[in-house]
């Protein structure tokens, strides 16, 4: 056989081969969404502002995670909490206590020095960035009776659906009564798992179920010698999804592969494609 015929041949062998062998991974890889938690920030672009959203969007995530308060002055307005409104702006107020002119006048880019100043976002703000084919994670802070009336008219009023939202909050009583009010959206519970007590997953699903939540998530770091697969897997058994919040190291990837959940904020959306390499046997969606 001339060396022609042989690389041919060994091309009709290698390739059905090869296929197989990809074909076999994209069977088994874990697919996990990759939501990046606050948008993307950095010393040059503060959390939760609207350039640290839009970048997100615009470097591909199809997910980003923020936080929303109602202000006493009936504002939504997206900071995380108090300490880092602090740390960002120097205001020491309660984010419940913000005024219009706060909110038009506060700068996110205070406390790194930055030449550009960046504002407290408001809902509407952040709706408007967000694009039709993508989803924003709300997370409620600050709850209040009118708050998710506020919320479902300004997602109306920005073009976007039910599909372009998920709700979600470590306040079970507010992520309840917002699921009560309005349960077109899909919502995520939010929990910080104790090293003190066993993880029950019995009390966890009951809970879920009674207020309608589709989503179960914990803190990563927090499962760490509290839950293991069989109790993620009991979870998912109960027709809820298992997710976790907080993966920020290769470390805590692995730990969520581990768990088998689906997905994860991250203050390092970038960085985690990276890992996903290194970990292995994981496809991260954008």
């Amino acid at each position: 056989m001339n060396r022609r015929n042989c690389r041919t041949c060994a091309g009709r062998i290698l390739r059905p081969l090869a296929i197989a062998v990809l074909s076999t991974f994209a069977a088994t890889a874990q697919e996990m969404q990759n939501i990046a938690h606050r948008g993307m920030w950095d010393r040059d672009v503060p959390q939760n502002t609207l350039e640290a959203i839009k970048r997100a969007y615009d470097s591909g995530a199809t997910w980003v995670e923020t936080d929303f308060h109602h202000t006493k002055a009936g504002q939504m307005v997206c900071v995380h909490a108090e300490k880092e409104l602090e740390s960002y702006t120097g205001c020491a107020k309660k984010i419940a206590d913000l005024t219009p002119d706060d909110v038009a006048t506060l700068n996110l880019g205070k406390r790194d020095g930055l030449a550009r100043e960046f504002r407290v976002p408001l809902l509407d703000q952040v709706l408007a960035v967000v694009p039709t084919n993508c989803v924003l994670q709300a997370e409620i802070k600050g709850y209040t009776p009118q708050y998710a009336d506020l919320f479902d008219a300004a997602v109306r009023a920005a073009g976007l659906t039910e599909r372009n939202i998920v709700v979600s909050s470590f306040h079970y009583e507010a992520l309840k009564d917002f699921k009560a009010r309005y349960p077109k959206y899909r919502t995520v519970l939010l929990v910080g798992l104790s090293s003190k007590k066993p993880f029950d997953a019995k009390k966890w699903i009951s809970r879920c179920r009674d207020a309608g939540i589709e989503v179960f998530c914990p803190g990563c770091k927090s499962t760490r010698g509290v839950m293991t697969r069989s109790d993620a897997d009991a979870i998912r058994a109960a027709g809820l999804e298992f997710r976790v919040y907080g993966v920020n190291s290769k470390e805590e990837l692995e730990l969520a592969k581990a768990l088998g959940a689906t997905g994860f904020t991250s203050n390092y959306w970038r960085k985690a494609f990276e890992w996903a390499k290194e970990v292995g046997g994981v496809e991260l969606l954008k």
